[in-house]
This record gives structure tokens, sequence and C-alpha cells, in this order.
């Protein structure tokens, strides 16, 4: 059975040491920790975007019956003790080896075998060595991507976490916002091949649910029938723009 929040005093601290930089480390203080591209929450260790060999929520240390377990989540697996886990949960003992990706590389160690206790309280989480610092968006009005892959409208985060390849079509977009980009070189530079266009009108879609008020009045994103797609971070109302 799950520890409860209720039940967080009791919760043995443990640090994830990273193997690659020795001044990063990362306290486990919650009963559920995630690891991933695009986990957000406080307690959460955020891996890099680029990392494309790790998952969006890839593995969860889960702090249960008195130990620290791993779930692996992910597609690619997680490697622990140089076995690949898939879909697996191990039981975690200090000493033990963790790597996901090609970024996260790190040992496992309670903190009551490694420090003091009173070296332990200046122990906090912090994120991924490549992943963002708190976010706040750099416009008021409008869209805004964070490097992180979350949305900001008109100054509020939106719930929406965009995939990779739905960042991909809106990074390029936002550097070329308010121009017509034919669909040819959007598919491009959102798949680096060649694409059906129906491939991208799809994505256009799935974007639109996530950053739309009403996807099915899009403000933002626009296709411009015949000629390719725009994107307008201020939005047009449908007085402005009545070709979507």
């Amino acid at each position: 059975m799950s520890v409860s929040s209720s039940h967080v005093p009791s919760l043995r601290v443990a640090l994830l040491q990273s193997n690659r930089r020795s001044h990063e480390r990362y306290g486990l203080r919650a009963p559920v920790v995630r690891i991933g591209r695009g986990v957000l929450g406080p307690h959460d260790i955020q891996l890099p975007l680029d990392d494309l060999r790790a998952s969006r929520e890839h593995a969860r240390l889960v702090f249960e019956d008195g130990a620290w377990f791993l779930e692996d989540c992910s597609r690619n697996g997680t490697m622990v003790n140089g076995r690949l886990l898939r879909k697996e949960r191990a039981r975690l003992s200090s000493g033990d080896t963790i790597r996901i990706g090609d970024s996260f590389d790190v040992v496992f160690c309670y903190l009551s075998d490694t420090m003091q206790a009173e070296d332990g309280a200046d122990v906090a989480l912090r994120t991924a060595p490549s992943a963002q610092p708190a976010e706040s968006p750099a416009v008021r009005v409008g869209l805004w991507i964070s490097p992180s892959a979350t949305v900001w409208r008109d100054g509020k985060r939106l719930p929406a976490f965009l995939s990779h390849t739905e960042y991909r079509l809106m990074k390029y977009l936002m550097q070329h916002a308010n121009d017509v980009c034919d669909y040819d070189t959007v598919i491009q530079a959102v798949w680096g091949g060649q694409r059906h266009r129906d491939s991208l009108h799809e994505l256009i879609y799935r974007v639109r649910r996530k950053i739309e008020p009403d996807p099915a009045r899009p403000r933002y994103l626009i296709i411009r029938s015949g000629l390719g797609v725009v994107l307008f971070p201020q939005g047009v109302s449908a007085e402005q723009d009545a070709f979507k």
C-alpha cells in the first residue's frame, strides 16, 4: 500500500547522486517522484526536452512499506544496475545505479547511509542538469511556448504539454510568426523529411486542442487553404480572419 501524504514524516529520505557531476544530487522527499521530459510537479525530476530516449513520464520512484521502488513507465526502458527494466518494478538499495536515456545517470542511496542527519537538512530536490529553471511567460498577451514545451496563453500556463513533434511545429511557426509557411517547408522542419499533408493537418488539429480556447474556431493556429500554415501569437478574431 502506498504511503499517503499524511505519512510523509515517516518517509525515509533518499538521494540520487549524479555520476556525471559530483555537485548534483536530488533529494527524494515525497512518496512519489516522477522522472521524465514532461513532468512538472514540484517534487518531480525533469529531464532535458531533447533527450529523445527519455519518455515524457519515464519512471517513478515510489516509497512503500518503508522502502523505495523504481517503476519503469517508458517505451525504451530504464537501466538499474546494468539490467534493463521494461514496465517492471525494482526495489532499490543504497549503491544501486539508475540510467535513463542519454541524460540521467545516478546512484541511489538512503540519506542515513551516506550523510549525518544535520547534513541532510540542506538537501533539496533539484531539477535535472539540463532542465529549465522556474518559468514565467515572456509575454502577457497571446501565446508563449516555453523551452520545456509548456504553453502559456495571456500570462497563464495551460494544463496541456506539447509532445516533441508538437513542440517542433510550434517552435518553427513561432520563429516565423504572422507569416504564411508553406506546407512542405513546415513538414520538413517538423519531421526532417517528406510526409503526407494529412499528417500535418492531423498534427495541427492536435495542437489546436491544446492551445485554442475553442479548437473549432481557432484564433492562433490558422490553415490557409492551398497556401500553408500561419501562427498568430497575439490571436485574431473571426472578423479579422475569415479563412481558418
